[in-house]
């Protein structure tokens, strides 16, 4: 195979989405190349098609896919076509997201995360599957040995004690599914569905909120507690209430979202080839030990 975002790659690319679809470009080809993957925009005469090929380190966002297309079909765009050996992934047009669109933040998570939570409860059962496909494992169980993996690769002050605590809370607690891992509006699409998956890890369902609510209190600049805030985090726990109380769903959404950043540290040290990226997996595993941050989650 050819060097992922070479002209030589390209052509061989199109060649294999003429040979699985039939389609042909009818225009000009855009290409984005990432540290992470790089992305062709074909048009063709039965509409535009999209290719991803990420990095090895990114690869089981190809098969995942795959396999949420099969659980959720409703939730991520159906493949045209799949190559999990070459890591490519050839999805159709699904048109603008959310954010494209300039819909009010709080309002579009609120209307999307009870879709998304839907989406979590029907994958958990597949959790083996999941983790056959290489999907990196930040389960409860598995957290700390995510720590320790972390303090090996990216180095930080080590708080074990807190991440073994944080485990040992969420055991048990609402069973482990897939977790996007970058929620925010740009990866919901219009039409109800969620894309982007390159990021994804196996967690508790609940450290989704991490990224989502994260990234609106900074775009809108506003507190944990801000009603923007709360309701499309209860909307999104509404869909577990036949686990535990909401208090109880509440307290175990900050331990999961706490616990979260150690994978989502993991996630930045994948993408860490980019320069522009290169202290951020230190910058975001020095969070477990911030106080801080840790009282405004």
């Amino acid at each position: 195979m050819s060097e992922r975002g070479t002209d030589a790659w390209r052509d061989e690319v199109l060649a294999w989405i003429a040979a699985v679809t039939g389609r042909h470009p009818t225009g000009e080809v855009v290409q984005r190349h990432r540290a992470w993957s790089t992305v062709l925009r074909v048009p063709t005469a039965d509409g535009p098609v999209w290719l991803k090929e990420p990095t090895a380190g990114m690869a089981p966002e190809v098969g995942l896919h795959a396999l949420l297309a099969r659980i959720a079909p409703d939730a991520v765009a159906i493949p045209l076509a799949v190559d999990v050996e070459q890591h490519r992934l050839l999805l159709p047009d699904t048109g603008p997201s959310v954010r494209d669109e300039g819909d009010e933040p709080s309002a579009a998570l609120t209307a999307a995360l009870p879709r998304y939570a839907d989406l979590q409860r029907r994958a958990a059962p597949h959790l083996p599957a999941m983790r056959e496909l290489g999907v990196p494992d930040a389960t409860p169980p598995a957290l700390p040995a995510r720590y320790e993996e972390a303090l090996a690769t990216i180095g930080a002050h080590p708080r074990r004690d807190l991440v073994q605590h944080w485990s040992d809370e969420l055991a048990g607690t609402v069973p482990s599914t897939v977790d996007h891992q970058d929620l925010h509006v740009g990866n919901v699409l219009r039409d109800g569905r969620f894309a982007d998956w390159g990021d994804a890890v196996l967690a508790h369902p609940f450290a989704s909120l991490l990224v989502a609510l994260g990234s609106l209190r900074r775009t809108l600049g506003v507190d944990a507690e801000d009603p923007a805030i709360t309701r499309p985090r209860d909307a999104y726990l509404e869909v577990f209430d036949d686990l535990a109380p909401h208090d109880e769903l509440v307290r175990w959404t900050r331990t999961a979202c706490r616990a979260g950043v150690v994978a989502r540290a993991l996630t930045w040290q994948r993408a860490a080839a980019d320069p522009r990226f290169a202290d951020t997996p230190r910058e975001v595993l020095g969070l477990v030990g911030d106080p801080d941050w840790l009282a405004g989650t």
